[in-house]
Order: structure tokens, then C-alpha cells, then sequence
């Protein structure tokens, strides 16, 4: 006989990592069902399907089906998509509450680039609402996890950022009463310079050249100092956090509006958001799905992208059959001039380097249905950036 019983009750005796059950995970996405039971003893003490509870609260089922055999689930039956509903009344008891429950966050067609065979379709980002970007999805998870985990009050709590999630740092914080200290390398941008401070975090201002260049001094100093290392460049839970809610909420989305998802572009930063993409939508839509990446082009730099060899788990790890395309900064703003122009929207340069990868791939020509392109923030964060643009 099965229950199903809310996941948060059971007590697993020890945490599995990723790692463990990715196979696991991939299985579940493809079938759309779990046929399998996970035992449990009168203190809710999991005795049994360790590897299945532990796949599924990854994924982020509500409820878990719990029994000795005979067991079988669909993924609506365990409340798969529960948290990306979003609150449709849109009232929320305080900012916290507004970044769990305001999702999904819009998807909107873009005229500038769809035609007869191909609807494109804008998935804006900048509707999370601490940093304005794709950055508080990850950070809200691996917070909240770390404060299940242990407690983060008046902890100071530090990574390296290029702007966008150095500002979700400061932001969030203080939600878990907790500090932020953000490192800056030298190319980050002016909002990413001054945001921060005006939300009380300690910003350190570097020479770096890339944002992974600091971890081992943000390791130093957290091991002199006591500092808690968020590392959103090697902490799993940046990936899972998009596994569960951005990629999830996109899927969520696609089924209301009955839209025949064929591909999906965006850009390389830590490659959580994109990695996780891929490994949801190769085993949920299967093979044919086309995944399309953007990376800077030698020598370019685009703000919050880096190329694929400056060291990215999930995309070396997990992230399969992808087309991995280099784009100029040029490309990527005349990509963010072009919607516009046309939509009315000011996007971000990554989001324009998301387009210009679209274009450039090699299979946009058989493409026939809806693609989504992941907006991670919006332009008017790069005035200084995007002004030789004006009067083109």
C-alpha cells in the first residue's frame, strides 16, 4: 500500500550528494513517473529508497510516495510542480516570500526574432526581485539550504561576484541575519561596485581578472576569519536551484500555453542556470531537444560570461549533446538593440549574446516550434556600456 506523504517529514540518516543520483534524476524527468517506494519506520526514519528520496527532493516534489511495494506516482501526483505556481494574487507577507512565491517569472515572444516556422519566446529574469537577474534563484536555494543545514545568523557570508550575485548577496543576507562581503575583480561592473555597499555589504575591490581567480583568497580568508563561502562557481546546489525551479518553472510554463518547446539558448557564467537546463530538458523532451550556449569570443568580454574552459563543473559533468557558440560583444549588443528597437524591451548583453548564439547555430534552420532564450538580467544596469549604441 502507498502514501503519499509530505517529503519534509521524512528523515533521511544521511545526505546524498548530486553526484550520487543524477542517473536517478535523469530516469524520473524521462519516464514522468516514479515506480518505486521509499520505506520508512514509525519516526518517519527512511529505511528504504534512500537514492529515490534524495532524486526527488532534488527535483523538488512536494509529496513522496512512501510504502513496502506496489507503488507508482506521476510526477503531478507528487506535487512536481507545486513551487513554480507563483501566487496569482500577487500579495506577499515580506521580500522573502515575494522571491519564493513571484514566479514564474515572464515569458514573453519576442517579435524581433520570430517568423512563420519559429516562435521565440523571452524568459525575463529581471523580474526576480533582490538583484534584478537569474542570480537570487540560486542563492535563495543554497541560503536556505545552508540555514536547514545549520544556522546562518550573524555569520558573514562571502563570495566572489561580477555584479548581479554579489548584489543578491547583499540583498539576502540580512534576510537569514546574516552579513555579506562581496569580491569584485577588476572589470566588474559600476552597479555591481555600488549596490552592494548601499545594502550594507563589505565590498572588496581586487585586481582580478575573472571571478574564479579569487576563490583561493576568499578560502584563505574564510578559514582565518570564519567567513561561510557561498562559492557559487562549485556549490551543486547552484545547479540543483535551476533543476528545480528554473528549468521546472519553463517546463511548468510551456504546458499551460501549449507551447511545443523545441529548443532552448543562453549564456555561460558559473554554467548552473544552462547546465541545468540541459540535463532537464535532454532527458524531459529527449534527445532531439537543442540546447544552444554563448561564450565570449577570444578576447571579448561580455558582462557576467565566461568561456567554457575557465572551469565549469555541471557543464564538464553533467551538460550533454549542447552546441557551444562564441560570441563578440558587438554581436551581443546588436542583438539587445535589434529587441529594442522592435519589442520595446532593453535586455542585457548576455541575453543578447543568448540571441546572437541562437542565430549562429548550425540547426536554426530546422527548427520548428517554440524556443525559449534565458533573459539573465536587464540593460539598463549598463548604460555606460550600451551608449555607443544610441544614435546607431
Amino acid at each position: 500500500m502507498m502514501e503519499l506523504l509530505p517529503i519534509g517529514l521524512l528523515r533521511p540518516p544521511r545526505e546524498l550528494s548530486l553526484w550520487d543520483v543524477p542517473s536517478l534524476m535523469g530516469e524520473i524527468l524521462r519516464k514522468g513517473y516514479v515506480d518505486e517506494c521509499i520505506s520508512v519506520n514509525e519516526d518517519m526514519e527512511v529505511t528504504g529508497g534512500l537514492e529515490l528520496y534524495w532524486a526527488l527532493y532534488k527535483l523538488g516534489v512536494r509529496l513522496a510516495p512512501v510504502g513496502f511495494n506496489g507503488c507508482y506516482a506521476s510526477l503531478d501526483d507528487l506535487g512536481f510542480y507545486d513551487d513554480v505556481k507563483g501566487n496569482p494574487i500577487r500579495v506577499y507577507s515580506d521580500s522573502l516570500d515575494l522571491a519564493l512565491r513571484g514566479i514564474p517569472t515572464p515569458l514573453v515572444k519576442l517579435r524581433s526574432y520570430s517568423n512563420e516556422r519559429v516562435r521565440v519566446w523571452a524568459k525575463l529574469e529581471w523580474f526576480n526581485p533582490f538583484s534584478l537577474s537569474i542570480k537570487d534563484k540560486p542563492l535563495l536555494h543554497i541560503l536556505r539550504e545552508m540555514s536547514r543545514r545549520g544556522g546562518l545568523e550573524g555569520r558573514v557570508l562571502a563570495d566572489a561576484s561580477s555584479a548581479n550575485f554579489g548584489i543578491a548577496l547583499a540583498a539576502l543576507a540580512p534576510q537569514f541575519k546574516a552579513r555579506a562581503r562581496v569580491y569584485l575583480p577588476r572589470r566588474a561592473e559600476l552597479f555591481g561596485r555600488i549596490i552592494p555597499r548601499v545594502m550594507g555589504a563589505e565590498v572588496v575591490e581586487t585586481e582580478a581578472e575573472l571571478t574564479v581567480e579569487l576563490l583561493s583568497r576568499i578560502l584563505e580568508d574564510s578559514r582565518r576569519e570564519g567567513l561561510l563561502h557561498v562559492n557559487q562557481f562549485l556549490n551543486d546546489l547552484n545547479f540543483e536551484s535551476h533543476l528545480r525551479i528554473t528549468a521546472k518553472e519553463l517546463d511548468y510554463q510551456a504546458r499551460m500555453a501549449s507551447l511545443k518547446l523545441v529548443a532552448i539558448a543562453g549564456s555561460l557564467g558559473t554554467s548552473g542556470h544552462m547546465a541545468a537546463v540541459d540535463f532537464y530538458f535532454r532527458y524531459r523532451y529527449g534527445d532531439k531537444f537543442k540546447t544552444i550556449m554563448a561564450q565570449p569570443a577570444r578576447g571579448e568580454h561580455i558582462p557576467g560570461m565566461r568561456r567554457s574552459e575557465t572551469g565549469m563543473i555541471w557543464l564538464a559533468m553533467i551538460a550533454e549533446g549542447y552546441e557551444l557558440h562564441d560570441v563578440t560583444l558587438g554581436e551581443a549588443l546588436e542583438a539587445l538593440r535589434r529587441v529594442a528597437r522592435v519589442d520595446g524591451l532593453l535586455i542585457g548583453p548576455s541575453g543578447g549574446a543568448a540571441l546572437a548564439a541562437l542565430e549562429k547555430s548550425v540547426g536554426v534552420n530546422d527548427l520548428n516550434g517554440d524556443v525559449v532564450v534565458i533573459i539573465p538580467d536587464t540593460g539598463f544596469k549598463y548604460v555606460n556600456l550600451i551608449s555607443k549604441l544610441v544614435g546607431g
